[in-house]
């Protein structure tokens, strides 16, 4: 018995080890890679607002500007991947919307969310975002959101293969490497950044991802083209 509780607590230990080198490898950061430290709080309350007046119905957000930096991805010979946990402590209402190389959730409700898990070798856009709209009367409504946002070191493992013979793969936790706290504030006093509305230019074109012309707005990605000759781009 002592034999196995001693094995129990040096296996204990070892992971516990392992688990806490994972800090720093995966950092938060600006658009230009400057580092947001871990641990940080930061308010957010620039509105992006890509109202299309001839649609009828608000689409606006406050983005968090965070990206995803891999400072170290290789642990002890072995190339780690990273998750996006989403914590949302608070939210009004509308969604938080939040990506990892382009693959998109949103969360609605309090509660634990997570991306898929990838590898990530340079600097990434994690197109995080508080969508301000209220989805009963469509319109951009007051009020505050909080959601921790951590990102999770985690390995690239087998789930075995099914009936036809394709192998199958997931992600498993490693260890947290950064954690940072979003506040997001929409009031009065918010003010207005990159958008289609406030820029006094129509909507002339409109392209899904993969360059299709849309009539609409589309859940994912749109690109949009305006009458001054800028290009928006933006998560629905």
């Amino acid at each position: 018995m002592k034999k196995i509780f001693t094995l129990c607590v040096a296996l204990f230990a070892a992971v516990s080890m392992f688990a806490q080198e994972t800090k720093g490898m995966f950092e938060f950061a600006t658009a230009d890679g400057t580092v947001v430290p871990s641990g940080s709080v930061i308010t957010k309350s620039d509105v992006e607002d890509f109202t299309d007046p001839e649609e009828g119905e608000d689409d606006m957000q406050i983005p968090t500007g965070l990206w995803i930096k891999p400072i170290k991805t290789v642990l002890n010979g072995e190339k780690l991947a990273v998750k996006l946990r989403v914590d949302v402590e608070n939210i009004d209402h509308g969604s938080i919307a939040f990506c990892l190389l382009g693959n998109c959730s949103s969360a609605k409700d309090k509660g634990t969310y997570e991306s898929n898990g990838g590898f990530v070798d340079k600097l990434d856009d994690l197109q995080t975002e508080w969508k301000i709209v209220d989805e009963e009367t469509h319109k951009a409504k007051y009020g505050e959101a909080t959601a921790k946002l951590t990102l999770v070191a985690c390995r690239k493992v087998s789930l075995g293969k099914d009936d036809f013979g394709v192998e199958h793969f997931g992600f498993k936790d490693v260890g947290e490497s950064s954690t940072v706290t979003v506040k997001f504030v929409y009031n009065e006093k918010s003010t207005g950044i990159n958008g289609i509305s406030n820029t006094n230019a129509t909507v002339v074109a409109r392209y899904a991802a993969d360059g299709t012309r849309l009539s609409a707005p589309q859940k994912g990605l749109n690109i949009v083209k305006l009458s001054n000759g800028k290009t928006v781009k933006y998560i629905k």
